[in-house]
């Protein structure tokens, strides 16, 4: 089978390319990890620049560039693709167009549709069980977030944009907090403090989530890979004594954690339904019995858990997903 990555940069793998290209090649895979953002076309036929990783090279690490010789490869001459970050936003809606024509030829491991509408915060409420999400208001409307939070005014609040990923812009709002007006205008886009004359200033609404603030959060979080509807990973996350975010990258600590029955039940079913929709590696954080987030596009969690449990679970993701593509092959 040939496997096509794609990724933003082969000058520096990042943690998922690495240790899945390593597995994919340990089961005799070839794979080819391409440029992402450098999808073209040759008459309608999709290409991208890449690298065949040599089957016989050394291991890659987090970091380390892709070797060999580059060129190009067209995408329907291989069996699979894994898109393994989001486009760069000046290309970002042309490459996402032209990877979806070209999965209608070629399998995904996570579907177009799915990472295009299932990633974002508002998808949630769809995949996630009422009672292990929280209660959230989603608008572009400064006034009507502030008086949804001035309703409740013994509640915590978080608030973030709902595209947003690695804790960027998310806030907690406690009860009547002293910033909490300045900050909902501010994540909805500023628009009424603009000062326009016959809308000279164009649209300036963006959208917000105001979400319940979940205690259990306080005793940290957990991220848990789940591989074709199988926990397969997960590791634990705790915050910074001076931030409420537990994300690594803002200086949250990693620790090695066990799921209980319960997590695994929780996490595997909505890996199950996601799978309905074509997403067969997902990301789930988890302060049980709450879902916190999904992470769809590059979840970190996989190379984490190797280095808080010192297992790599890499060669169980390859085993599920090539079983579960050669039996959709088969059938």
């Amino acid at each position: 089978m040939r496997l096509l990555i794609l990724t933003n940069t082969l000058d520096c793998l990042g943690e998922n390319d690495a240790p899945i290209t390593n597995a994919f090649r340990r089961f005799g895979c070839e794979v080819i990890l391409g440029e992402l953002n450098a999808i073209a076309a040759d008459d309608y036929r999709f290409f991208t620049r890449g690298v065949l990783v040599p089957q016989d090279g050394k291991p890659y690490h987090p970091g380390s560039a892709a070797l060999g010789d580059r060129g190009t490869f067209f995408l329907d001459e291989c069996q699979l693709i894994w898109v393994m970050n989001h486009p760069q936003d000046r290309v970002f809606c042309d490459v996402w167009q032209m990877l979806w024509l070209a999965s209608q030829h070629t399998a995904f491991v996570n579907s177009i549709e799915g990472l295009m509408f299932l990633n974002p915060k508002h998808a949630l409420g769809y995949v996630v069980p009422k009672e292990n999400r929280a209660f959230s208001y989603i608008s572009n409307d400064f006034s009507l977030l502030w008086e949804r939070y001035r309703q409740s005014p013994d509640q915590c609040w978080v608030a973030k944009p709902p595209n947003s990923t690695g804790g960027q812009n998310v806030f907690l709002l406690p009860s009547n907090g002293p910033n909490v007006r300045a900050i909902l205008q501010c994540l909805t886009g500023n628009a009424v403090a603009e000062y326009n004359y016959g809308d000279l200033g164009g649209f300036k609404a963006e959208y917000a989530v105001l979400q319940r603030f979940i205690p259990e959060v306080v005793q940290g979080e957990k991220r848990v890979i789940v591989v074709c509807g199988k926990a397969v990973a997960w590791h634990g996350r705790q915050g910074h004594p001076d931030d409420h975010r537990s994300n690594i990258a803002l200086g949250g600590k990693l620790i090695s954690v066990d799921l209980h029955s319960g997590e695994i039940e929780l996490a595997e079913l909505i890996g199950q339904k996601l799978m309905a929709h074509g997403i067969n590696f997902v990301g789930i954080d988890m302060a049980y019995p709450y879902i916190l987030e999904l992470n769809l596009v590059n979840p970190g969690g996989l190379y984490d858990a190797k280095l808080a449990s010192g297992v790599d679970h890499s060669d169980q993701v390859a085993k599920l997903v090539i079983a579960h593509f050669q039996n959709n092959w088969s059938s």
